[in-house]
């Protein structure tokens, strides 16, 4: 990988690498910079780097590195290839790095304020198992990076800005107890797979999306995605205390357009967004059966100011169902129960279908008839107007 100059050729600078407890003694926690040093050959284990710069060096090895811990290093312009042990990293900084094939770089449990920024790195091909690893087990952010066939960690805390991503893996492990994760400014191409993910709290904003799954993904809190342009988006939690969607344009990916399940979420508020094109199904729906009841778990489900070309919300158990302004070909919320319903100045087209579902209380007072919409409303106690 490399025609630099060996490490173990630095001679004191080698020596302190290798015994920093001699470092400490005789430099104490001056900065030490490492210039064009291939570290491709001499094993370092056990031990623990403070305080070090490396300029364009390069890192290529399997296990030769196992490091205790890493801190305050920064990496300026260095290659990294093989497997890769930083240890438990703190205030670690990689900028403009790069590397490429199956790379293993994680940080282990504990990291905090590890930095990627301006950073390029892609994996061997399109096979998850030939994914290049980064990141850690603690706090990771990436600014600016550009990822092409890769899994990136952050199981406490990640962030991801400005970043160009291409057939990215982003699990979180719950062992960790769950992620703060943010993206935003970002274009996420390919598909960008967060399973399994266990999240303390999800945000997406600012960002284009080609397929995003977040299949069975738990978030303790709250999911925001906002001023986003998708195409699919897999919102099938596991759990999660709410989900808010806005200002945005889900488009579909010319086979699916989005997926939740209020089963799974105590609120979810979609406000000004348009979804898909002319007959494609949007499913927000699912977890009440007819034969067996599930104890309510949904307080609300809003849509407000949505163009949605087929609405499929069935099967769901709310306490408040709210269409409030809203342009839809086709909704259907067969075998549902909901506890209000409420449909305000929102145009439903061509079908409209509550087949066996029950409510409570309706105020359907200004859904306008459209002639030749079908109106299917057997087993339902539904009263439409007009």
């Amino acid at each position: 990988m490399s025609s630099k100059k060996p490490i173990g050729e630095f001679g004191k600078i080698f020596d302190y690498l290798q015994n920093p407890e001699l470092r400490q003694k005789e430099t104490g926690d001056a900065l030490i910079t490492i210039s064009s040093a291939s570290f491709g050959g001499a094993e370092f284990h056990g031990q623990t780097w403070r305080n070090i710069r490396f300029v364009d060096c390069d890192f290529a090895s399997s296990y030769a590195l196992k490091l205790k811990g890493s801190e305050d290093l920064q990496f300026d312009s260095c290659r990294f290839g093989g497997i890769l042990g930083f240890g438990k990293m703190t205030r670690v900084q990689f900028s403009k790095c790069a590397g490429v094939g199956k790379l293993n770089l994680i940080g282990d449990q504990g990291s905090t304020k590890v930095r990627f920024e301006d950073c390029k790195f892609q994996g061997d091909d399109a096979d998850q198992n030939h994914f290049g690893a980064l990141g850690t087990e603690g706090e990771t952010e990436f600014t600016r990076c550009q990822f092409k066939y890769m899994s990136i960690y952050g199981d406490t805390k990640l962030t991801i800005r400005d970043c160009q991503f291409e057939n990215v893996d982003c699990p979180i492990d719950a062992a960790t107890g769950g992620s703060e994760v943010l993206i935003e400014n970002s274009k996420l191409r390919g598909n960008f797979d967060m399973r399994p993910a266990a999240f303390l709290s999800l945000t997406i904003r600012n960002t284009v999306i080609d397929n995003i799954d977040l299949s069975e993904a738990t978030v303790k809190g709250d999911v925001l995605m906002e001023s986003l342009d998708a195409g699919y988006v897999n919102a099938l939690f596991g759990s999660a205390a709410s989900l808010t969607i806005r200002n945005s344009q889900i488009k579909g990916n010319g086979r699916d357009v989005f997926q939740t399940s209020p089963a799974k979420i105590v609120r979810i508020d979609i406000d000004n967004v348009t979804f898909g094109k002319a007959g494609e199904a949007v499913f927000i729906g699912g977890g009440f059966s007819s034969k067996k009841e599930i104890a309510r778990v949904n307080q609300s489900l809003r849509l407000h100011n949505c163009k949605i070309p087929v609405l499929a919300s069935n099967h769901i158990n709310t306490a408040n169902l709210i269409l409030d302004n809203c342009a839809i070909q086709e909704a259907s919320f067969k075998e549902s129960r909901i506890s209000r319903l409420d449909i305000k100045n929102t145009k439903i087209l061509e079908r409209l279908d509550f087949t066996n579902t029950q409510v409570e209380t309706q105020d359907l007072t200004t859904l306008a008839p459209y002639k030749g919409r079908v109106d299917k409303l057997e087993g339902s106690n539904v009263k439409l107007p007009g």
